[in-house]
Order: structure tokens, then sequence, then C-alpha cells
């Protein structure tokens, strides 16, 4: 499905996680598009939806009000259950036009034992893409819930970071949150700079909002909404790398404090991210 409006074109695939496989903006690639294999490897798409919870869940084990869940691992390249359901499920198309859409996906009541209704809905803008992403409990008990997106951007060697969060997540060997501190200088992206200098893996809390990438031929500003948290990707010896805006910190699922929303039968939980794009030289 391809949307479009004046400069933007989005192509989405609700067929493979409600993902977006290409976002262009007057020819340049705005995020990284999807490779041929991307229906049978989602890290290969450009973006998807992170739900009803992000990031790793150790082990696959957490508690809710008493409640103990186990999931099941759902990539066999890491023994913790990551990203939600979402993102390996088909989505429905509910609603298209020329310049948006809206993706529908029923889960849960199997390992994730609440049953869920999520929903994506894609606005393309004549300088970039807002996207709604929400999640509905369906189930007769409370449910806690997470939303995030994961999209991929291109050229890391090229591309500079400005943003602000107070607080990072240490990790261990897998990944793992283990421990909050108080964002150390050398990862500190408060002033512009090179999104590859550091290699990163974490998840900054405290976040802002609000995120400014630029290339030498353009500048993305991300604006988030209900978003506390933002998890940045960025491997080295990679030309790619990720930021995800999340309504919760990674791990916090586990956590008595984790900032982890609980839904009310039949309560919402929303977010929103806009992406709106500009010339270079054209940036403030």
């Amino acid at each position: 499905m391809v949307l479009r409006n004046a400069d933007s074109c989005v192509t989405l695939d609700a067929a493979h996680g409600g993902a977006i496989l290409d976002f262009r903006w007057r020819g340049l690639d705005i995020l990284r598009p999807a490779k041929a294999c991307a229906a049978a490897d989602p890290f290969s798409l450009a973006c998807f939806p992170l739900v009803p919870y992000v990031n790793r869940i150790a082990h696959g084990r957490f508690s809710s009000d008493g409640r103990m869940v186990q999931l099941r691992r759902n990539w066999d390249r890491d023994p913790h259950p990551l990203h939600g359901q979402g993102w390996r499920a088909a989505w429905t198309t509910e609603q298209a036009s020329e310049s948006t859409a809206r993706l529908a996906f029923h889960g849960g009541g199997d390992d994730w034992p609440w049953r869920y209704r999520a929903e994506q809905e894609f606005t393309v803008l004549a300088d970039g893409l807002d996207v709604r992403l929400a999640v509905e409990n369906l189930s007769d008990s409370a449910m806690p819930a997470m939303l995030g997106l994961h999209p991929y951007f291109p050229s890391s060697a090229q591309a500079t970071l400005q943003t602000l969060a107070r607080t990072v997540w240490l990790t261990d060997a897998q990944a793992l949150p283990v421990q909050e501190v108080l964002v150390p200088p050398d990862w500190s992206f408060e002033k512009p700079r090179g999104v590859a200098r550091v290699g990163l893996d974490h998840c900054f809390d405290h976040w802002d909002g609000l995120a400014i990438l630029r290339w030498p031929d353009r500048v993305l500003r991300i604006s988030a909404s209900g978003c506390r948290a933002l998890h940045l990707y960025a491997p080295a010896r990679t030309d790619f790398f990720c930021l995800e805006p999340q309504s919760a910190a990674a791990g916090a699922l586990n956590r008595d404090a984790g900032a982890v929303a609980k839904l009310a039968p039949g309560a919402s939980l929303e977010i929103r991210i806009r992406f709106s794009v500009a010339q270079a030289q054209a940036a403030s």
C-alpha cells in the first residue's frame, strides 16, 4: 500500500507486522528501505510497531498484580522475548485513502494472557509522516502495556543526533538493563554529535520527546507524545541505526516502579510520533 502527499511517499505492508517498507521525501530515503528478505526477516523492515511491550523481557518472565506470566521466545537468536507481538503478526487494513491508512491487530489470549486490540494510524504529510499507535485492553482484568516504534535510519556515518534525556540504562552481556545512571558525557547528545561515534544499544529514560537528526542533505525532526524513553541502537560497523520512541524504558515490566501503564478493562494507551523533514540548508 502506497500513501502520498506532495513530496512525501510511504509504503506500508499490513500483512507483515503492519510495517513501513520505505519512507521517501523528495526522492531521499528518510528511513532505511526494507530489504527484499523483509517478509521473512522483520529486522530488514524500515519500521515496525512495538506492542504490547517493548524491547526484551528477561527470560520471558514477569509478574503483574500477583499474576506470573511466562512468554515464549519469539526470535530464535535471542533467549529473551522482544518487541511484543505486533511486529510478527498480520494486521488488517481498516481504512485507507491517498495519504492516510488505519491498520488494526487483535492479539493476546495466549502466552500474553490479556486480549487486546492494537491500532496504527498513518498520515502522510507534505513534509513528513505522523504515526499514531494505540492499544486497548479487551480483557476483564488490568493489563500492563508498553508501546513503541522501531524505525531504522540510513547512513549512520553521516548522521548527527541532538536529543535530551536525563538517564540511561546500563546493560549486561545479554543487552538487558541492569542499572539506571545519569547520562555520562560521552553518551550525551544534548549538543549535536555523530550517531556512530559510540556504539550503543541502550535505553535513554526521562527523555524530553524531541530528537533532531541531520545528514548533509536533510534534517529530520522527531517529536513524540506519550513517550518518556528513547532507545538508541547504533551498532558498530553498520550503515544504519535506530531511534525507538517508547512509552516506558526497556525492562520496565520487571521493575516495580517501571512506569508501565496499567490499563483497566476497556482502557487504552496511545503514543504519537511525527517525522518532519526539511532540506539541510533550511535548518534553523
